[in-house]
């Protein structure tokens, strides 16, 4: 029972740290999308 919890613990904990980097991720993304094309709005 103790494999299964520590198993279940890594899973839940890799499961964490990528929504994590997602959405770490999208806004850094959108963001410097947002940076790129406003210089083209200003001309």
């Amino acid at each position: 029972m103790r494999k299964f919890r520590i198993k279940y613990n890594r899973y839940v904990n890799y499961r964490v740290a990528l929504v994590d980097e997602i959405t770490i991720r999208l806004p850094v993304q959108s963001s410097l999308k947002g940076m790129v094309s406003y210089p083209e709005l200003t001309h």
